[in-house]
């Protein structure tokens, strides 16, 4: 194919398939409104009791009040999950995943004004208490108004797990007590780094920011500048040059889903079209990407709009999921200065702890991939910026969080590790008393060594918020606050690690 070299306002153009006035795409804005739902009745008219471990089958009965079907194929199918999207407490094995008990069968569909019941099976945990839970009908991944339920479950302790009854016996001489150190304060204080060899090179992570799907054309087009009037190159997956900007020009990027083909614009007038994935590349090492067209905020009540990046930007559509995503490729350590975890007034001690702890999932998924349902097998990216993996606000995270920042530099390229492997490191928000063991809410499917479930005081009394598996930052901040440093507070959530510098 024969290049041509145009000249348009303050940057250049290497046209791949330029296009003629007769081959513009009309995109259809109209979109359908997500459809209200009213639940009719469920099966459970007071607090049932159930033994640890015990499970019954809960129904609910949802009526579609709206003017659309809803359908169990496609890229937004009818199901009912928790209404956070996280891992539920009353999990079981049946289910489709940790936090979806059900969905719409492929071949089925919900006109309007007609019922759908969904059956489930719940699971009681294997702690006594009081648990609430809520769940909520979803197409795809926006909940429906008006659909959310609030299922409660008593755990009540089985006779059979109380402890047998024995004669009494003569007490022993009373020996002077010794004070018990069941704490952060029986790991030793000393702070032992091991080196990895070789050292690595620091890695690069990509991190999923967001997707658009077919019926959110309403999203698009993707409009893309370079701050401070910073070049840069557009480039496609062959390395081929397509757009060259040397005043840090505002690109806007179209994509027809149907023929799966990307369009660059510039003020509305189309430049170029390629079939393949586009790379936005600085041509300077401080230069920042703001993508104009995303709404990112506002975060922890900040009037904050989060869409400026550093590294790299490519958008990519993935026709496994039909998802087109916008992806941030970086530096590791660039990556964890936008983590957004934790409060900037935490202690140091926990910040750095906080910080090892991001460090070592973001690695530990480089090497173990998760988001690998592509058409090759190949991963999309590392992580996610969501609560799905690590919550990422690039630039805006890093500018409103100093202390943090401080802490991971003087962590820098250390992970913890078990045997010579990076851990899976997980982390929550805080803990009822204890950790679990990971295999016993299902976030492995095997034993883990170092995910251990641990006894956790500053936990006690309160609600578990999270998983339950690993570290509960809360308690961390309390550890740090008594006086322990980052490898204590680490290596008593996380049993038998070391702490290796990698790079």
């Amino acid at each position: 194919m024969k290049q041509k070299i145009k000249c348009y306002s303050s940057f250049f153009l290497i046209g791949v398939f330029l296009l003629s006035p007769f081959n513009s795409v009309i995109v259809n804005q109209a979109q359908a409104a997500i459809a209200p739902a009213e639940v009719m009745e469920q099966s459970l008219t007071d607090i049932p009791q159930l033994n640890p471990g015990e499970s019954l089958t809960f129904w609910v009965k949802y009526k579609n009040n709206s003017d659309v079907s809803w359908i169990g194929s496609g890229s937004r199918p009818l199901s009912i999950r928790t209404s956070s999207q996280t891992s539920s407490l009353y999990y079981d094995s049946s289910w489709n995943n940790l936090y979806t008990p059900s969905r719409l069968s492929q071949n089925k569909a919900v006109e309007p004004g007609q019922e759908i019941t969904f059956n489930f099976i719940l699971r009681a945990p294997l702690s006594p208490g009081l648990y609430w839970e809520k769940f909520s009908l979803f197409i795809g991944s926006e909940e429906l108004a008006g659909s959310k339920i609030e299922v409660p479950l008593r755990v009540v302790a089985t006779a059979e797990a109380l402890p047998p009854v024995t004669p009494p016996v003569t007490p022993p001489t009373p020996k002077p007590p010794v004070e018990e150190k069941f704490y952060w304060q029986s790991i030793p204080s000393q702070i032992e780094i091991k080196t990895a060899v070789p050292q690595i090179s620091e890695p690069q992570i990509e991190v999923g920011l967001f997707y658009i799907e077919p019926t959110e054309k309403q999203e698009l087009p993707i409009v893309i500048e370079a701050l401070n009037n910073q070049g840069y190159e557009v480039r496609d997956s062959q390395g081929n040059l397509l757009v060259r900007a040397t005043q840090g020009d505002k690109l806007e990027i179209e994509f027809d889903f149907s023929i799966e083909r990307y369009f660059i614009s510039e003020n509305g007038f189309r430049l170029l079209m390629t079939d393949n994935q586009l790379y936005f590349i600085p041509l300077q090492e401080n230069n920042i990407f703001q993508i104009t067209s995303w709404g990112n905020g506002p975060f922890w009540g900040m009037n904050v709009n989060d869409n400026r990046f550093s590294g790299k930007l490519r958008i990519h559509y993935n026709p496994s999921t039909e998802r087109l995503w916008v992806i941030n490729e970086l530096p590791l350590e660039e990556y964890l200065g936008g983590i957004c975890e934790v409060s900037d007034t935490w202690p140091m001690e926990f910040l750095k702890a906080q910080a090892v702890a991001a460090r070592t999932y973001a690695y530990y998924r480089m090497i173990d991939p998760k988001y690998t349902n592509t058409p090759t097998g190949e991963p999309l990216f590392t992580l996610q910026s969501t609560q799905s993996d690590q919550v990422y606000r690039g630039i805006g995270g890093k500018e409103r969080n100093p202390n943090f920042n401080k802490a991971r530099e003087e962590t820098r390229g250390i992970i913890a590790t078990y045997g010579k492997d990076p851990i899976l490191a997980y982390y929550f928000a805080q803990s009822d008393g204890r950790t679990r063991n990971s295999e016993e809410v299902n976030m492995t499917k095997d034993p883990v060594p170092y995910l251990k479930g641990k006894i956790d005081p500053p936990g006690e009394g309160k609600v578990m918020k999270g998983h339950g598996v690993g570290l509960p930052q809360y308690s961390g901040m309390t550890a740090a606050n008594q006086g322990a440093n980052f490898s204590q507070i680490l290596k008593y959530y996380y049993t038998g690690i070391d702490l290796t510098k990698i790079y």
